[in-house]
């Protein structure tokens, strides 16, 4: 995530609290759209999305031409998990075809790449099988859009084309309303990296020189830095109404054991708090973020 978008974004305006500004910049982060905050979120995409959709289809097809794979690979990043193995038969693309597509998309500026940090199973000797389903996995790096704005775009608004061209903008607001929420996760997840990459970093006197999420086959975890120093820094975030509880802090640690790892540092980040439980916890290493924290992002300098 660049840093400048959310700024930007922020100081363009003004939202009344993070919890609103994150909800919008994963709409129109990296656009210079200015909107009217205080008006209903299907008010704004209706005016400054739906109704110029001609205008914007225009300037992003424009790199893009005639070819509908382009289409077709980035819808499939929009509203899947992101790895590129995933994306290729989403998009019924074979992997040739993908690496080209991606090439491309990575040079006019729509996509970027997230390597995996998964190491492969290591065997005693040179002979040794594994289980079927390890011998079958395959290590599979993610793509990123390179703005909230192309994200949604290809997420929530290029599927609805049809009607939206016919003044119909009802089937792609019942769509948003449903599925939006768990979309702005992720939005949430890449600022909470930046914040740890910025703010934390400084705070706790680190070098950040690893960031960003983890996979593998079997586990996955929103957030694993690591510093200079050695320290291993794990967090996760949750995009949801109710607060967290203790039972976030259980799974997280489970991660940790299947991965055999030992985090200096567990982060829990939320966008409406935490449970008395979790905060009354007298764990040094443990700490507890909400949204509003992430205004620290949008300073000036």
């Amino acid at each position: 995530m660049d840093k400048k978008l959310f700024h930007d974004f922020f100081h363009r305006n003004l939202p009344r609290d993070m919890e609103q500004c994150i909800d919008l910049f994963a709409i129109f982060g990296g656009t210079d759209i200015s909107i009217n905050s205080d008006e209903p979120i299907e008010t704004l995409i209706t005016n400054h999305i739906l109704k110029p959709f001609e205008t914007h289809h225009s300037r992003i097809f424009a790199p893009l031409g005639e070819n509908p794979l382009y289409g077709k690979l980035l819808h499939a990043i929009s509203i899947g998990d992101r790895r590129l193995d995933s994306a290729y038969r989403r998009a019924r693309i074979g992997k040739e075809r993908g690496n080209e597509a991606f090439s491309y998309l990575r040079r006019i500026g729509y996509l970027c790449i997230e390597h995996s940090r998964e190491t492969p199973p290591h065997k005693i000797h040179p002979k040794q099988r594994f289980k079927k389903e390890v011998e079958r996995h395959r290590i599979s790096h993610k793509f990123r859009f390179t703005t909230p704005f192309l994200r949604f775009w290809f997420a929530f608004v290029e599927p609805y084309a049809k009607s939206i061209r016919d003044n119909n903008y009802t089937p792609m607001l019942a769509y948003f309303q449903t599925h939006y929420s768990e979309f702005v996760g992720f939005i949430f997840e890449e600022l909470c990296d930046l914040y740890i990459e910025e703010i934390l970093s400084k705070r706790f006197g680190e070098s950040i020189i690893d960031s960003g999420s983890y996979w593998d086959r079997e586990v996955e975890i929103d957030l694993l830095s690591e510093t200079k120093s050695g320290k291993t820094w794990v967090g996760e975030c949750k995009w949801t109404n109710h607060k967290l509880n203790k039972k976030e802090l259980h799974k997280l640690e489970e991660k940790c054991a299947k991965l055999d790892l030992h985090p200096d540092k567990l982060f829990l980040f939320t966008k409406r708090g935490f449970s008395n439980e979790l905060r009354t916890l007298k764990e040094r290493h443990l700490h507890l973020f909400c949204a509003e924290e992430l205004e620290s992002l949008a300073r000036r300098p």
